[in-house]
């Protein structure tokens, strides 16, 4: 596997100290509820760890109060069904977490539909939990998701998709988790209009293996406001569709939508495209490689208007580096610019329809990793600024890709 170095840190600003103070105090003043499964009663108060509940169907029967914390301990399994029983508030959320020392606790749904089920709530937190062995979906997140956060959270080994956005979503956060093995897609949003989506610094791995032709990729939907950005996105849709399952596939349908999507590592998706955009989408700054269609597909929007801006990029040992085909009634507009296109399979580095409004600049294009700059011309094709009698961009040589860490989304920073 190639090494890659990870994208440059973001830059942290300090928090307001009275935001501080105020997160200080709610964590004071929320209760906190301990569950052991070894050694656990649920006749117990639940308040302490020598007075921790036993089972999920304790804490599923208890209204919490918001601010409450519901702590597993580390090192433990439970079987079956964890389902959010109360809502937080916006500065109080109800948080599921874990407690002592060792591996991260476990919800191992046992064959059950959903190992973890929002259940309508909102305002909810999950973090350092392990999610797994559900027929379905590992979390499922809805009927509406509304200032959700999933955090350190590993959902792994479900039959279905990994994690579910079941409803429209608003305020919904994935960060510095690992959505790997599921049968189904890593992450999908079924309903469009999802807002202040942010889906960063994961591993989006080796999901889709169901052998049923399906369209599983890494992530699958529809978002009109969010990012997603440092994550490390491989190997999903094995099983799915012949380029069909791509890495990440931004669906069609979602109107007017300001999707951003940057710092990925994306690569090794064997049945589609690193990224499918339908609808209106920014993408910059991706190291996208090893897919088994193009680096990026672009189009098929139907009937809606859409916008691309491709910028920053680097694509190599795709089939093909940028591919956009026009479907449907809808405008396309396409910005296109200074991006680094080498060994490119039997396609051309950029393909583009002649029927849209486009701007295409500053692209670097290349045959391979040297400083060869030959270029592909084609009816449709437009390929520009080829590398010529230039050192090459640095390439990557041996040892395993490196995960974008350590970062934080721009909406946080």
């Amino acid at each position: 596997m190639d090494s890659l170095p990870p994208p440059p840190p973001a830059i942290e600003r300090p928090a307001q100290p009275s935001l501080l103070v105020s997160a200080r105090r709610n964590a004071e003043d929320a209760p906190v509820f301990y569950v052991d499964a070894t050694d656990g009663d649920d006749r117990r108060s639940g308040r302490g760890p020598k007075e921790a509940w036993k089972t999920l169907e304790k804490v599923n029967a208890t209204a919490f109060p918001p601010g409450s914390r519901v702590l597993f301990e580390r090192g433990e399994s439970w079987r079956g069904s964890l389902l959010a029983s109360s809502s937080g508030t916006t500065d109080r959320p109800i948080t599921y977490g874990a407690y002592g020392k060792g591996d991260a606790p476990v919800i191992d749904a046992r064959g059950s539909s959903v190992a973890v089920n929002l259940n309508g709530r909102t305002n909810v937190a999950f973090d350092g939990l392990t999610i797994t062995g559900a027929a379905d979906t590992g979390l499922l997140l809805g009927p509406r998701a509304r200032n959700v956060s999933v955090t350190n959270v590993t959902v792994a080994g479900n039959g279905g998709s990994g994690i579910v956005v079941a409803g429209t979503s608003d305020g919904l956060r994935i960060d510095g988790s690992a959505i790997t093995g599921n049968g189904a897609y890593g992450i999908v949003h079924y309903a469009a209009d999802n807002t202040d989506q942010v889906i960063t610094r994961n591993t989006i791995a080796d999901n889709g293996w169901r052998k049923d032709g399906g369209v599983y990729s890494g992530w699958n939907g529809r978002i009109l406001t969010g990012e997603i950005a440092h994550n490390r996105v491989f190997n999903n849709g094995v099983n799915g569709g012949e380029g069909r399952s791509h890495g990440l596939y931004h669906d069609q349908g979602q109107a007017g939508s300001a999707l951003k999507i940057h710092d990925n590592l994306i690569h090794d998706n064997p049945r589609g495209a690193g990224i499918l955009a339908k609808s209106s989408t920014e993408i910059y700054r991706n190291v996208i490689f090893r897919n088994a269609d193009a680096g990026i597909s672009l189009g098929q929007n139907r009937g809606i208007d859409v916008t691309y801006r491709v910028y920053d990029n680097e694509f190599y040992d795709n089939n093909g580096g940028v591919l956009q085909h026009q479907k449907g009634s809808g405008s396309i507009t396409l910005e296109l610019r200074d991006n680094l296109f080498h060994r490119n399979g039997k396609r051309a580095a950029i393909i583009i329809a002649d029927s849209i409004g486009k701007t295409v600049t500053g692209n670097r294009v290349s045959n391979d990793a040297r400083t060869e700059a030959k270029t592909e011309t084609r009816t449709g094709t437009t390929a520009n600024q080829p590398l010529a009698k230039q050192p090459s961009a640095k390439q990557p040589s041996g040892g395993p890709v490196q995960e974008a860490s350590g970062m934080r989304p721009e909406s946080v920073r």
